[in-house]
């Protein structure tokens, strides 16, 4: 194919269009059009194109089929102005291209469609054209970009430049269907039922396994699709403990298959539990809804997994949920075990294996805990226990069924008169909720600011960064025992040198003529005398005046050795809601996502573990942090706040984002990160063999950027480690 020829345009279904060529009309609910002819679209196969349009009333989504693809890829093109322009990488084996009509007018127009082969210096030329169009007007000053680009040739080599440019300004692809997941990853890894038969056979042990359901007023027919599931289990030995009224349904299900005990319903959900919880003769136990239904597979999987590690206490797996329509949707694909996660929402969710005897030592399902006992019963048996599994794998299927939010307050509050004092349960959403226990002590808190004493431009006015930072912290933090160490290049303004006596901060000099940022948060500390430490940037402004109490209350609990809070740009966007790692590399989760989003199950809206969190402000315990040696300072500019967090996480402390504490961060939004090849080097060295999985962000989620959202190109991975759990 010649450069710089256009495809075709071809109406392919649901199109009607007058003989005068004048506005198209929609005549069905599925609206598109073919780009052609196929060979000439095969020849684009494995190249990225430059795909240009000018629509008018209606928004174009161009739709690529490609070999080995469940369904098509799709990717909404980006309106500017009155036309689109928008770099896309074609997979291999591309067979057909169309352009869907989405959000359509009663009559529209597509006009000007070109769909063209990019080459190297055209797609630069394009991406760097579309970050800088991003880039607020003062950025965009020809000096500021010079200086831009300088730093990233001088520290990130050619090809790593040439990736990010043009990862930043292609058009990314919408998350992938769960039904695509379903059939990529599903359906392609799970071995066969004589497989799985087999694996049965193999197992060491074959435990009995309690099923304790409360039926309550369910529907019969919902009642009789959970009873199926499990009578259809691949692992036998199990029992069904069914509380419920009589009747003659059910007598004739317990006739045909004695597994299933019939028990009076006792008055309330927990209740009819508790007394099938004394009925129960199996060693592990589990709950199980009147409307869910299990995968053929789930207690096999579970008891393998108990084969492997006898000593868990609890086991839980990832779930989803069943539609109006009987199909499955609204994945939850879970984090491993996260002890601040649950204290924020009951995470564990429809299918969890627990120890019977634990459960009756704890005094089985209270009276108390009705609408939340599952929630109740997980919040105490942890805190007995932290012997904690999980199996990431869709085994439970539910349909809509949420703890009461009343119900799950009260089991919080309780948790938090247990294990240290309750302050305060806040219910930020039907199933989400912001528990801080009360400050038994008021440690002095220093507070290490690294400056170089620059301005910036915030708000459209030249800002001294640090004297406002200081000026933030005093003026709006209600916790009163802090200092403020300041660590300075020995070049301060006199202004900025007055505010920072203004405000009673001190202030220590890096005298070194190399810089290293880690070393200067290193000097600071030394000069502290807190024995909690927050390492800030200095543009930063503080939004909650409680942001000191919200971590300090995270920080307290035992085995929690760092705590991060909520940042947000300029412009109310998220900046930072936690670390994840794909590829081995740290990225901060949903960057630029909107302000109050919710995440992916509370991700953004509550507390949350997470492997690491940024060091434009992060607290630690002083002795955490001399126990580690400090900020490694061979990570003089990139990855010591990560390290310090994964060095803590070696010593079995956790870390975890607040998302009560917020804060903005001035950091452009669009900033391209330099990093020095040697620093990513050295921490791959270090950190690659830990990070081949993140432990907090599921395989199917992906990485460029990282949003828990759905992406195809990680399905294989998914699949490969599903594979893997079933040999």
């Amino acid at each position: 194919m010649r450069r710089r020829e256009a495809l075709g345009l071809y109406p392919l279904r649901d199109l009607r269009r007058p003989a005068d060529g004048g506005a198209w009309t929609a005549t069905g609910p599925d609206p598109a059009f073919a780009l052609g002819p196929a060979a000439a679209v095969a020849s684009l196969s494995g190249t990225r194109i430059r795909i240009r349009c000018r629509p008018e009333a209606m928004q174009p989504v161009l739709a690529v089929e490609a070999a080995g693809d469940v369904e098509p890829r799709r990717y909404r093109l980006t309106l500017l102005a009155d036309a689109t322009d928008d770099l896309i990488r074609l997979p291999p084996g591309t067979r057909a291209l169309r352009l869907e009509v989405a959000e359509a007018g009663p009559r529209f127009r597509l006009d000007a469609v070109r769909v063209e082969p990019a080459g190297r210096v055209e797609a630069a030329v394009l991406s760097a054209r579309k970050i800088i169009e991003r880039l607020p007007p003062q950025e965009r000053r020809p000096l500021r970009l010079l200086r831009r680009a300088f730093g990233l040739v001088r520290s990130v080599p050619p090809g790593e430049i040439w990736r990010r440019l043009t990862r930043a300004a292609q058009t990314r692809r919408p998350p992938a269907t769960y039904a695509a997941w379903i059939q990529a990853v599903e359906a392609e890894a799970l071995p066969s039922i004589e497989a799985l038969r087999a694996q049965l056979a193999a197992l060491p042990e074959r435990p009995l396994i309690s099923l304790l359901m409360a039926a309550g007023n369910a529907d019969p027919v919902h009642l009789a699709e959970a009873v199926a599931s499990l009578r259809a289990q691949i692992y036998p030995d199990w029992e069904l403990c069914l509380a419920a009224a009589p009747s003659a349904a059910l007598r004739a299900l317990a006739a045909e298959d004695d597994r299933i005990r019939l028990l009076p319903s006792a008055d309330g959900t927990a209740a009819s539990l508790d007394a099938a919880l004394a009925q129960a003769r199996g060693s592990y136990l589990a709950t199980m809804e009147p409307g869910a239904r299990l995968a053929p597979h789930a207690l096999l999987a579970l008891v393998r997994r108990l084969a492997c590690e006898p000593d868990l206490d609890l086991l839980y797996t990832d779930e989803d949920r069943i539609g109006p329509d009987g199909e499955r949707c609204d994945p939850y694909f879970k984090p491993d075990w996260s002890p601040e996660t649950l204290e924020s929402s009951f995470y564990i969710g429809g299918l969890a294996l627990t120890r019977t005897a634990l459960v009756r030592a704890l005094g089985g399902f209270s009276g108390e805990s009705e609408g939340a006992h599952d929630y109740d019963l997980a919040l105490r048996l942890t805190e007995r226990s932290d012997r904690i599994g999980h199996v990431p794998q869709v085994l439970c299927h539910r349909r809509s069924a949420e703890t009461d939010p009343e119900a799950a307050a009260r089991a919080l509050a309780g948790r938090a008169r247990r294990t240290g004092g309750l302050d305060v349960v806040r219910v930020l959403g039907p199933a989400h909720f912001a528990l801080r226990r009360v400050l038994t002590t008021r440690p002095l808190v220093s507070i290490v600011i690294p400056t170089a004493g620059r301005d910036s431009v915030i708000g459209g006015r030249s800002i001294d960064l640090l004297a406002a930072c200081l000026a933030s912290i005093r003026e709006t933090s209600t916790y009163e025992t802090i200092e403020i160490v300041a660590v300075d290049n020995g070049d301060l303004r006199p202004q900025t040198r007055a505010a920072v006596e203004r405000f009673g901060a001190r202030t220590v000099t890096w005298d070194k003529p190399v810089f290293n940022v880690a070393a200067k948060m290193n000097l600071g500390a030394h000069t502290a005398r807190g024995a909690v430490l927050i390492f800030l940037n200095d543009d930063i402004s503080v939004i909650t005046p409680d942001w000191i109490e919200a971590m300090l209350a995270l920080l307290a609990i035992p085995g929690v050795g760092a705590v991060g809070p909520k940042l947000l740009f300029e412009d109310g966007s998220l900046q930072h809601v936690g670390v994840v790692f794909g590829d081995g590399l740290p990225d901060h989760v949903r960057r630029g996502f909107p302000g109050d989003d919710t995440g992916n199950h509370g991700s953004s809206l509550a507390n949350r573990n997470y492997l690491a969190v940024t060091g434009a402000c992060v607290m630690v315990r002083r002795a955490d942090f001399e126990a580690v040696g400090g900020f490694d300072e061979n990570y003089a500019i990139n990855y010591n706040d990560i390290d310090l967090c994964l060095r803590l996480g070696e010593r079995a402390l956790r870390t975890v984002y607040c998302a009560e504490a917020r804060l903005h961060h001035y950091e452009s939004r669009n900033r391209v990160p330099t990093v020095d090849p040697a620093e990513q080097a050295r921490f791959r060295k270090r950190w690659g063999a830990r990070l081949v999985r993140d432990p907090y962000y599921p395989d199917p989620f992906g990485i460029r950027p990282p949003a828990f959202a759905l992406d195809a190109e990680r399905f294989p991975l998914a699949a490969r480690r599903m594979i893997e759990a079933w040999r």
